[in-house]
């Protein structure tokens, strides 16, 4: 049938993502770049745990906030979808295979809608997992975890969504810059390119111009834009440096 056609496009996905089933070097660079993304969360959990141990509080640990978090994941996930990404569309296209999927009750959208869902699944929770780790850690070392999660459980919608979010952009660009080629490190430096070249044009655009120009033209810098966003989400007011924030109301 058609939705478990989809299935199994989405689950055969997820495998090519983490390199499940195949080499060593198709698990090595999927994983180093998730363990990037992780490793701030386990550096402040062990730091913590090392100082609680002798006496120290936590509470005099000012560790990364959760927005913040997501703007230091920001460098490793978009590397993670520039170099995994292609796995999942460019090997499909250059051994033309397209057609063997499409002999089952599928479509083109089908197929690609899937693979991207498959992408975004792992991209997402490689986001979500740090930031819920950090989360029931700090509720597990408060003097009173109850009162702190009550004080704090609308960290967690909102951490959830910005995760989401940052998945969609990553998983959207990266499959938008695999579709136009076959060979994986063209699609690879071609996403690279669309975040560098968005982010000069945008930049300049702020400097170039002032007023409502000015601002308009900052939004063509979509990695700023997405990080912007995700601050807005926490109820942060500004992101960036100084001459280069970008304000919502």
């Amino acid at each position: 049938g058609r939705w478990q056609a989809r299935l199994a496009i989405w689950r055969d996905g997820i495998r090519i993502t983490l390199g499940l089933g195949r080499g060593v070097t198709k698990k090595v660079v999927p994983f180093t770049f998730i363990g990037l993304v992780w490793l701030p969360a386990v550096i402040v959990i062990v730091i913590t745990a090392f100082i609680s141990t002798f006496g120290g509080s936590i509470a005099d640990i000012e560790g990364p906030s959760f927005d913040e978090y997501y703007d230091g994941a920001m460098f490793f996930t978009v590397l993670f979808a520039a170099v995994v990404a292609p796995e999942l569309l460019c090997p499909d296209r250059r051994e033309g295979v397209l057609t063997l999927y499409l002999v089952r009750p599928i479509t083109a959208t089908d197929y690609i809608g899937a693979r991207w869902l498959a992408f975004l699944t792992v991209t997402v929770l490689t986001l979500w997992f740090p930031q819920l780790l950090i989360f029931f850690w700090k509720s597990l070392s408060a003097s009173d975890p109850r009162e702190w999660a009550i004080d704090n459980w609308l960290a967690l919608p909102r951490l959830f969504a910005a995760g989401a979010l940052l998945g969609i952009f990553l998983a959207t660009l990266a499959m938008c810059g695999s579709s136009f080629t076959v060979r994986r490190p063209y699609a690879a430096i071609g996403t690279l390119a669309i975040v560098v070249i968005s982010a000069a044009i945008g930049g300049i655009g702020r400097e170039a111009f002032s007023g409502a120009v000015g601002e308009w033209a900052s939004l063509i810098n979509l990695p700023m834009v997405t990080v912007s966003v995700v601050h807005w989400i926490f109820d942060a007011d500004t992101v960036g440096p100084l001459d280069e924030r970008i304000y919502f109301a």
